[in-house]
């Protein structure tokens, strides 16, 4: 090593005499490898906004640790599990033109931050659910249905809305309340929108997996994205699991359609 060279990590600050003071490390000279380690245990116990504030510390760091973008719905761990997409007050919906197109998060966890990012799909979409904090999403349009990172702003196409009033309207034994037969897919959207709570899963191959309770018709619908069309269960929900607290119904509801839901697939 040249006699002016320095080891990384050390200072350069050589202190006089014995009595000047210890120069503190330099934590942006950290060996990548360290810094991978740390980014990635931040991820795995802090969460997507701990993740971000790490990246955002110096360049060194943020070249160590990759971008969530194009990742954010394909890795779990980026999933914004903690953030609810926070009301902006009476006849303003998400994403309304008086707040510039700009959505509000809120973050129930302790440290009870809010985040305002923009979220343009919202002028010609509606949100359905929010599964690991990720936005289902409806389009006006087409009734496409689309899963959303709110914040690497990544999308997964999944079947249209459409595409479900058609299946559903050949299940024998639909409950009277619902009528699709003779309904369009405007009524069969607002009838079962109402009542919705949904579930993703993400395999190790990268395969995204959306699950729909239709607690109107007490069945359980899955699809994967780029799928054409719906997988709807042969079971029915029990009429118990449908009952009770929304909050509590519709996790339990999901967890247990989702457990059968698996063994089905599995097949």
């Amino acid at each position: 090593m040249a006699a002016g060279a320095l080891r990384q990590g050390a200072s350069s600050h050589r202190g006089g005499g014995g009595g000047g003071k210890e120069a503190m490390p330099c934590w942006a000279s950290l060996h990548i490898d360290v810094t991978q380690l740390i980014a990635a245990r931040v991820l795995a116990t802090g969460g997507f906004l701990d993740y971000v504030r790490f990246r955002a510390v110096c360049s060194g760091w943020r070249a160590a640790a990759a971008s969530p973008r194009g990742r954010g719905l394909l890795d779990p761990r980026l999933h914004p599990r903690r953030w609810m997409l926070f009301p902006e007050g009476f006849g303003q919906h998400p994403g309304h033109p008086a707040h510039g197109g700009h959505t509000r998060f809120f973050d129930v966890s302790a440290a009870g931050a809010f985040v305002r990012v923009p979220i343009p799909e919202l002028e010609d979409h509606h949100v359905l659910d929010s599964p690991d904090g990720l936005l289902l999403l409806v389009r006006f349009e087409d009734t496409a249905l689309r899963l959303l990172h709110p914040f690497t702003r990544d999308v997964a196409d999944l079947p249209s809305f459409h595409c479900l009033a058609q299946q559903v309207r050949h299940l024998e034994e639909l409950p009277d309340r619902v009528r699709l037969l003779d309904a369009d897919v405007f009524y069969f959207y607002g009838t079962l929108s109402r009542e919705l709570c949904s579930a993703v899963n993400i395999t190790a191959s990268g395969t995204i997996t959306v699950m729909l309770a239709l607690a109107p018709i007490g069945r359980v619908a899955v699809a994967s994205a780029g799928d054409d069309q719906w997988t709807i269960s042969s079971w029915a929900l029990e009429e118990k699991e449908l009952e009770g607290d929304p909050a509590v119904s519709g996790e339990a509801v999901c967890g247990e359609s989702e457990r059968r839901a698996n063994t089905c697939l599995s097949d």
